[in-house]
């Protein structure tokens, strides 16, 4: 048999899929399983021994080998118009599509109860299975780690890994926060990572307490980020990708929860017996307020984010180093 499952982005979602890989392999071991995703995540699931082979979207010649190919189910991870566009072109393949719960998110946001709270994503990818009477293994995430990295060789010994990113703003943790954490965690050092588009304050945290950080936001590999989060002692981060990976890695996590909540099914996954505290202000009317994120808050005082108590957060990361 052969399988295609489908999922473009982005970080903690593919990670988030890796159960769905292991399940398939385990029901059918010998069946191969393709992925297709964009190119930039590629490499995340390099290694993956329950993926034969990965195609990215964007590559002409990938995507001209991926049409020829005759599967026996498509397994749609992703859920919209890109890819039914692909759906549409192996219109005559049996497809598995995700439930996305868009209606029980938005009432989730609008009204706040919990009533409207959905299931665990990995419990929807794995949900999609159900055909071939597949169940999940409650295994957790998979992700091989590269070993070392010519650009990490100045890590120091005993470090807190702060994830930096996160696609909206109002899933950031700010930089007074970040500033705050630091100051009250004066014999720590702090290996910062993110995407490029945090470079810019990772360098500005660096300027401001240049013997305890490093800042690798914008200069390092998604790869390189995973190495970085494994030789970790801890690991703080709002709700990005970088917090999936740690997970998949076995690190403990102070999650700090911005506009998003764990009512809509995305939180990290403890594999390990790790301890995940999820950080969250609570008894705000406003919160949460969208499954995604904004890029400023609407109401304007971003709250949830800046009424974070930071010494419980350096009470959590200390008892790591």
């Amino acid at each position: 048999m052969k399988f295609l499952v489908i999922r473009f982005s982005s970080i903690g979602d593919i990670l988030l899929c890796t159960p769905v890989f292991r399940l398939l392999k385990n029901k059918f071991p010998h069946a191969e399983i393709h992925f297709v995703t964009k190119s930039a995540f590629v490499n995340l699931l390099k290694g993956n021994e329950n993926v034969n082979q990965i195609f990215a979207w964007e590559n002409t010649s990938d995507r001209s080998e991926l049409y020829n190919i005759q599967y026996d189910a498509i397994i749609d991870l992703h859920s919209n118009l890109r890819s039914l566009q692909l759906k549409l072109r192996f219109w005559n393949v049996p497809h598995l599509t995700l439930k996305k719960k868009n209606v029980s998110k938005w009432l989730f946001s609008l009204t706040k109860i919990s009533f409207f709270k959905v299931s665990h994503i990995i419990d929807r990818y794995v949900d999609t299975l159900k055909y071939y009477d597949i169940k999940n293994d409650f295994e957790g995430l998979d992700f091989v780690c590269e070993s070392e990295s010519d650009n990490l060789q100045n890590l120091p010994e005993n470090y807190i890994c702060l994830a930096l990113g996160g696609t909206y703003l109002t899933k950031r943790i700010p930089q007074e926060k970040i500033i705050e954490l630091i100051n009250k965690s004066p014999n720590s050092k702090f290996v910062l990572i993110g995407g490029k588009g945090e470079y810019e304050l990772g360098e500005q945290i660096f300027k401001q307490f240049p013997e305890v950080i490093l800042n690798f936001s914008g200069k390092i590999s998604i790869q390189e980020s995973a190495i970085v989060l494994k030789n970790s002692q801890v690991v703080v981060s709002g709700d990005t990708g970088m917090a999936h990976l740690a997970a998949a890695l076995g690190k403990p996590i102070a999650m700090i929860w911005g506009n998003t909540d764990l009512g809509y099914g995305m939180g990290p996954v403890n594999r390990q017996n790790i301890e995940i505290h999820n950080f969250v202000v609570k008894n705000l009317s406003c919160h949460p307020c969208s499954k995604l994120g904004f890029d400023i808050c609407p109401k304007g005082h971003f709250k949830c984010m800046l009424h974070q108590n930071m010494v419980d957060v350096s009470n959590f990361v200390e008892k790591y180093l």
